[in-house]
């Protein structure tokens, strides 16, 4: 079953998704002539325009499969290129709150939808393709907004995790932990869709320090501005 009831020519080969309706709102303001294409089961979806480029953006829920299900659609609907912007939570001093994650790997627990495709237990590397990563950095760069690319690992179950699993990641090379994004990675390997991915921190689990309203909104507009320029660059 299609939770994208939209048609082809709808969907943009340059699709940013996002887990937040309100940050997807964000993304949106800086496209022209946008048009919602999509709104079944909540999932909804809009394509603009970007300096006369067609964007979509895409609402993916929480969570893996919500996040396969989506991504799936959009590769068989013609996108081409799926990013995504997400938030996250710090889990090393390092990477403050305010700052963003850029996701060179991402771990996570290899059963439910995982074992779903591959019919077995076998780890993959969830990894971006090089040339989005790079210009990604780049134009977070040129902005002058502060990142740290690292390995994430994907939860799926954020509040049962407690202060030693929190240091367990941090000694074993993470930077942060998030709901969706190793979802979206291993998509790209099924359905051979390019993908990069970053998050706003919103908090730090080892310091306890947390993102303000204010911040969140003024950081996610220009990190969505460098994303979407990644895309169409």
């Amino acid at each position: 079953m299609a939770l994208i009831q939209a048609n082809k020519e709808d969907i943009s080969e340059n699709v940013i998704t996002v887990g937040n309706l309100n940050r997807q709102k964000t993304v949106n303001s800086l496209l022209t002539d946008v048009k919602q294409v999509n709104e079944f089961a909540g999932y909804y979806i809009y394509t603009g325009k970007y300096n006369g480029e067609k964007i979509t953006t895409a609402f993916h829920g929480i969570g893996i499969p919500s996040m396969a299900l989506i991504s799936n659609d959009l590769a068989s609907l013609g996108a081409k290129k799926i990013v995504r912007f997400g938030s996250g939570f710090s889990v090393t001093p390092d990477l403050k709150t305010g700052e963003l994650a850029v996701v060179m790997g991402y771990s996570y627990n290899p059963n439910g939808t995982f074992y779903q495709y591959l019919k077995d237990n076998m780890g993959i590397a969830l990894t971006p393709d090089y040339s989005l990563l790079r210009k990604l950095t780049d134009n977070l760069d040129k902005k002058s907004l502060k990142y740290r690319a690292g390995n994430v690992f994907t939860s799926d179950a954020l509040q049962a995790h407690d202060s030693e699993f929190i240091k367990k990641l941090d000694e074993r090379n993470h930077i942060a932990v998030e709901l969706e994004g190793a979802g979206l990675y291993f998509m790209a390997d099924i359905k051979k869709f390019k993908t990069v991915s970053m998050h706003l921190i919103y908090g730090n689990l080892a310091t306890n320090e947390s993102l303000s309203p204010e911040n969140i909104n003024k950081t996610e507009k220009e990190a969505a501005q460098a994303l979407i320029e990644t895309m169409i660059d």
